[in-house]
Parts: C-alpha cells; sequence; structure tokens
C-alpha cells in the first residue's frame, strides 16, 4: 500500500504508433484492457509483492456517468486507506492522523493504466499474445511485453477473458526473474456498488490534510536563478533510446537550503529521475548504486556536486545515464 498511496509518478510522451511492434491482436486485448478498468464495476482482493514483502488491498471500483470513483484499502500491515474520484486522490494514514490529498498524475492502484503508458512507450516493447492460464479462478490471456533492449523492463499481463479486466502483473528483468508482482486473489465483476463501500472508514476532520501540488508552482527568484545556472551547466550525454525529457523542477530543501534540480525521462512506459544539488561536507550522499525491489539508484560526486539517478529500470541504465552526466567543455 505504501507504495501506490506515493502515487508513483508516470509521463507520457507522444510517439508515433507506426513505429510500434506490437502484434495488432495483442494491441487490440491492451486497449480493450484499459477501457475495461475504466468502465467496469468490480470489487476484489488483490496482493502486491516486491522482494519478500506482501500487501494484501481491498480494491472497489465503481464506473458512474461522471467517471470513476475507487476505494483501496490495506487488509495488512499499517491501516491505510486511498479514495480516487477520476484523477483527484485522498490518502489516508490513520496511525500517522495524516491525509494526504493529491491529483494523481498517471495513477497507480492495480496497473490498469498500462495502456495509457504504452500507448506511446510501443516502439521500444514487443507486445505479443501468450499463453491463457487461470487468476482469481477466470480464464485468462496473457500479454508479453518485451523491451527491445537491456535497458529496461518487461511486463507479462493477464487479461480476464469474458470481460478484459487486468488480474495480474509481473514486472520481470531480462532473466525473467519477478520484480514486483500484483495479483487479484478474489474478485466480483459488474456488482452494484453502493456509495457507502467507497466512502473511507475514517473521518477526515479528526486528522490533518497536506495539500500536494503535482502542478507547475511558483518558486522564489533566488531558486528560479540557482536553477537556471544548474540547467544551464549540465547535460545528459546518454539515453537509452526512446527516452526524452518530460517534466523538470528544482526546489529548496529544508535540512539545508540547497537548490535541488530534478529531471524526469521516459519512454513512457519506464522513468529515471535526476537530482542534482550542490555537495555539502555536512550531509552524507550515496555513492554507487543500491536496490529497493524493482528500483535502482545510482549516486555519484561530480565538480562538486550530488548526482543521483532512480528508477524502475535496470541497474545498468541508472548507473550509465548517471556516469553521462557532466559540465560540458
Amino acid at each position: 500500500m505504501q507504495r501506490i498511496a506515493q502515487l508513483c509518478l508516470g509521463f507520457c510522451l507522444s510517439i508515433s504508433s507506426s513505429l510500434s511492434i506490437a502484434e495488432p491482436e495483442a494491441m487490440a486485448l491492451l486497449e480493450r484492457m484499459g477501457t475495461a478498468a475504466k468502465t467496469l464495476n468490480y470489487d476484489g482482493v488483490f496482493t502486491y509483492q516486491t522482494g519478500n514483502k506482501v500487501q494484501a488491498i481491498r480494491i472497489i471500483h465503481s464506473a458512474t456517468e461522471n467517471g470513476e470513483v475507487e476505494r483501496l484499502l490495506s487488509l495488512n500491515g499499517a491501516a491505510r486507506e486511498l479514495i480516487r474520484t477520476n484523477d483527484h486522490v485522498t490518502c489516508i494514514f490513520p496511525e500517522g492522523k495524516q491525509i494526504n490529498i493529491d491529483r494523481r498524475p498517471l495513477g497507480r492502484g492495480f496497473p490498469s493504466d498500462l495502456l495509457s503508458r504504452m500507448s506511446s512507450a510501443a516502439p521500444y516493447y514487443a507486445i505479443t499474445i501468450g499463453e491463457s492460464g487461470r487468476v482469481a479462478n477466470r480464464q485468462a490471456r496473457q500479454l508479453l511485453v518485451t523491451p527491445v533492449d537491456e535497458y529496461r523492463y518487461g511486463y507479462h499481463l493477464w487479461v480476464d477473458e469474458e470481460t478484459d479486466l487486468l488480474l495480474r502483473s509481473d514486472l520481470l528483468t531480462e532473466k525473467a526473474q519477478v520484480l514486483e508482482k500484483f495479483t487479484f486473489s478474489s474478485i466480483n465483476m459488474n456488482v452494484d456498488i453502493p456509495d457507502l463501500a467507497l466512502k473511507p472508514q475514517i473521518e477526515g476532520q479528526e486528522h490533518t490534510w497536506n495539500r500536494n501540488q503535482t502542478e507547475p508552482v511558483s518558486i522564489d527568484k533566488s531558486v528560479q536563478k540557482q536553477s537556471e545556472t544548474v540547467s544551464s551547466l549540465w547535460q545528459v550525454a546518454w539515453l537509452p533510446q526512446g527516452f526524452a525529457l518530460v517534466a523538470e523542477q528544482s526546489r529548496r530543501k529544508s535540512d539545508n537550503d540547497m537548490v535541488v534540480e530534478q529531471r524526469v525521462y521516459s519512454d513512457g512506459l519506464s522513468s529515471v529521475s535526476v537530482f542534482i544539488e550542490q555537495r555539502t561536507a555536512a550531509h552524507h550522499h550515496l555513492e554507487g548504486g543500491t536496490k529497493m525491489g524493482a528500483i535502482n539508484a545510482f549516486g555519484i560526486i561530480a565538480d562538486s556536486h550530488f548526482i543521483t539517478t532512480v528508477g524502475q529500470v535496470p541497474a545498468r541504465t541508472v548507473e550509465k545515464i548517471g556516469r553521462s552526466i557532466k559540465v560540458p567543455d
């Protein structure tokens, strides 16, 4: 639930679909999967697994004339809830007496948003039909999403044969090692969802509400000036094919008042964030690589700056990007 509540960033690029190497039947199934996720009513339980950690989550989804309403409730570990109304999300953490409200950049509950991301990333992944199987006691067709190179991960998806709803998603290395898995263990579809089932169990007025703006925000002139200097100096000399800059921002850290520049590069499905900040003696910094589940990070010190690359991509990708960042001669 923690990863879901954090609402991982997703970014879409405008890349011509004519370059796609997907099978027509597979792409059609992917499109139907995206439609089903938005238009069906369903109530189920799925597990999210990464490494040796397993989280069980109940999801209740209602499609109305005004769009979607969805509620997620953690069933193990810390009690948490997430309420989504279209792109507006409320994350509730009762143990910490805190509620975060955010506008979903692309969305991450059960990963049924893959269609919107695959539509632009398709040139860099082969999309084919795999074998049929059973998930949550339902017959499902398998979709194989295989990257064209070693710098991104692939997916195996299982789509319900009757309704086209995504029932299972595995994130895989090039050696077919499962890094992350979403799997429905039980699900009821095309059911009536009462309004009460979509209401949080915790009253919001009992907690602190924090508004997190994902839209561009204004920054003071000192940050802007410092950010422009950093942006003009640093260049990323290497990116995997299809990756492009999709977002950037600068912010001032509260602990040391230093400006951190963040850039996000994406092929539409996979993304990498680059963080650049001035080196200070008082703060430790990641040097070399580290891994947490499917997320890899690489840190390096260059020209008196800390440079960190982070993404749900192979370790070689974040390291190669990080080592390519430099001040031009």
